[in-house]
């Protein structure tokens, strides 16, 4: 049953990942215009997805887990359907369990780290993105609530009094003991270098898809991106994200004084467009699984 626990996770991401398509319909291809820009917007995509992989196999390595890169990419890439799957966990267990089972370690060891990188990734996401969102909004409430939300983050995941008032609260509501990491300055630095990298590829692929469909587009609006991205992962309750992503995009978009018909399409076509990126690294990362049994 260990053995196999990667594969179990792998196969009911693709059960839920199916399901919620056919549920939300999402499979409209007419949104996308087939231009320059979406082909350049693919490359950034896909090139965001493959450093996603890296920055999990190197937050292994400095956590002295060294393994191939091969292997990094991989065991990323071939759960990364499982945000489909009700609960948050299985995205920070799938990959786990998948090098657990290749250098014989255990799971939750490896899920810690695992969790360590996810939350340094989802902090990077709302960095990067307070000053584009400063230059368009100015001082507002908006920016208050992303720049409140990073800087809680930052104290949970960095300072030890915050987290531990942070763990006693969450022992006495889910009556047993959490398990939060704190992170040194040092390792969170180190977390982060390829977590800059790969949010600035997505970021600028969702730049050139949005310009693909509205010309209009600026660079500082594409940092919505992120911001949607971190807010559909923090929404537990929401499977990948579907509905806060896009209600995000479209809000966001629409403050800037866009037409709503188009920040609609922009946002609801950002999920198809993104999932492209999903499909890439999952089939990239069967590849690289089958060679490696080779």
């Amino acid at each position: 049953m260990k053995k196999n626990f990667s594969s179990i996770i792998i196969a009911l991401s693709l059960v839920f990942l199916l399901y919620y398509l056919w549920q939300k319909d999402l499979l409209d291809f007419s949104l996308f215009q087939f231009n320059t820009h979406f082909f350049i917007s693919l490359v950034f995509l896909f090139a965001g997805f493959i450093v996603s992989g890296f920055s999990w196999w190197y937050a292994l390595k400095i956590h002295d887990y060294p393994i191939s890169i091969r292997l990094g990419i991989s065991s990323h890439g071939l759960p990364v359907f499982s945000k489909y799957i009700p609960g948050k966990v299985w995205t920070i267990l799938g990959r786990a369990a998948k090098v657990a089972e290749q250098i014989g370690s255990t799971t939750a060891k490896l899920s810690f780290i695992s969790l360590k990188e996810q939350l340094v990734y989802l902090l990077v996401g709302i960095l990067i993105s307070i000053y584009p969102i400063y230059n368009i909004y100015g001082f507002s409430l908006f920016l208050l609530f992303v720049f409140l939300s990073g800087l809680g983050l930052f104290l949970i995941v960095f300072n030890k009094h915050i987290h531990q008032l942070l763990i006693i609260i969450l022992r006495k509501l889910l009556k047993k003991e959490p398990e939060l990491p704190l992170i040194s300055l040092k390792n969170g630095f180190r977390l982060s270098w390829f977590n800059v990298l790969l949010w600035l590829m997505w970021t600028l692929g969702f730049y050139f898809f949005a310009t693909s469909i509205n010309t209009a587009f600026s660079v500082d609006m594409a940092f919505v991106f992120p911001i949607s991205v971190v807010y559909g992962v923090l929404a537990i309750v929401m499977p990948g994200g579907i509905g806060v992503r896009e209600g995000i995009i479209t809000a966001y978009l629409t403050l800037t004084g866009m037409d709503l018909e188009i920040a609609t399409t922009i946002s609801v076509a950002s999920r198809l467009w993104f999932m492209l990126g999903e499909v890439f690294i999952f089939t990239l990362s069967i590849f690289l699984n089958y060679k490696s049994s080779d």
